[in-house]
This record gives structure tokens, C-alpha cells and sequence, in this order.
């Protein structure tokens, strides 16, 4: 008896902590803790927080880019895409925010379809304050699959100024480790429409 005491006990661990393994492991698949685009007051990028760091910040082959509209009108909300293009990995994401002429957060962002997501406070994973409700946006489990997402931005009633879209983006090769996988950055500015 005591036997398969001990044995159910030593299966049961061992489930528990391959399980953690296996969550902690993929667990950035669903996205990046927040404040990860490069903009100025963010904590760098998965490269420079030591996770996606075999190669030097935006030195894979592959290019990634923002596509905005050439103006926005305040408080009307525009669609944006993000997208890696000869690209070899297999699996792809990132995070975006936007930024004002005098580097505040500005506007909220809005998912369109399942492969994007806005980052939430109540996500204590992702560790975004408060006052950056909206203002944050990554691929989501099922965005890892695609090469590019679009998704809405609104900005603020009344805004006037240019502004700065920051994005890092991580070219994976799917293997569930943070090694040999490829940091990006890319920015794309946007200015308000005469009226």
C-alpha cells in the first residue's frame, strides 16, 4: 500500500512540474509581458529583457514593417497592419503602442478577428498599469500561426499631433524555446488630416 502511495504521489509531482515547465515554456506564445515595443519608456524588447537574445536586435534577414494610413482624424478609428515578409520562421508575433509628439501613450487599440489581442491590466502575466488600459496590442495563441495582423487604432477626440507607432516583432522557430529566434523593430509616424 504505502507503494502505491508513493507512487501516485511521484506521478502527481511530476505532472505538476512538467506542466509548469511546459506553461512557463509556451507561455509567451499568448504574447510578451506589456511594455516590450522599443518606444522610449518601455522596458526594450523581448531581446533586451535576456529571453529571445541569441542574435542581435534586428539582425535576421527578414523585414518587418507597420502600414498606416498617411493621416487620421481625431477620435475616428484607422486599421493598421503589422507584418514580418521574407520571413523563414514559424511562428511570428508582436506588440505595438503608439506614441505623441511629447512621448505619451495616446489612443486605444481594438482586435479585429482572434489573432490579436489588447493587452489587459487584469493580466497580471503581461504586468500592464492602469493607465495603459487599450493601449497595447500583441498577436494572441492563434496570431503565432500568421505573418501579419491588422487591427484598429482610434485616437483621441481632439488629438493634433503626429503620431509614432513602435512595434517589436519576434521571427520564432517554433520550437518552443526562447533561442535562436530573431528580434525586430520598426516605427511608422501619422499625422493628423487637415480639416
Amino acid at each position: 500500500m504505502r507503494i502505491l502511495k508513493k507512487s501516485v504521489v511521484c506521478i502527481m509531482f511530476n505532472a505538476a512540474f512538467y506542466g509548469l515547465i511546459t506553461n512557463t515554456v509556451l507561455a509567451w506564445s499568448s504574447g510578451p509581458p506589456a511594455y516590450r515595443t522599443g518606444a522610449a519608456g518601455d522596458n526594450g524588447t523581448c531581446n533586451a529583457d535576456g529571453c529571445h537574445n541569441s542574435y542581435s536586435l534586428n539582425s535576421g534577414s527578414a523585414s518587418f514593417s507597420i502600414t498606416v494610413p498617411t493621416a487620421y482624424t481625431a477620435g475616428k478609428a484607422v486599421k493598421i497592419k503589422v507584418a514580418f515578409s521574407n520571413s523563414s520562421g514559424k511562428k511570428h508575433g508582436f506588440e505595438m503602442t503608439a506614441l505623441d509628439a511629447d512621448g505619451n501613450r495616446v489612443g486605444t487599440f481594438k482586435k479585429i478577428g482572434n489573432t490579436t489581442q489588447v493587452i489587459s491590466p487584469g493580466d497580471a502575466a503581461r504586468e500592464l498599469d492602469k493607465a495603459d488600459k487599450d493601449k497595447y496590442i500583441e498577436q494572441s495563441t492563434k496570431g503565432v500561426k500568421k505573418k501579419s495582423w491588422i487591427f484598429k487604432w482610434t485616437p483621441p477626440v481632439g488629438a493634433t499631433d503626429p503620431i509614432t507607432f513602435y512595434a517589436a516583432g519576434c521571427e520564432a522557430d517554433g520550437k518552443g524555446m526562447a533561442s535562436d529566434d530573431y528580434v525586430y523593430t520598426t516605427t511608422a509616424d501619422i499625422s493628423a488630416s487637415n480639416p
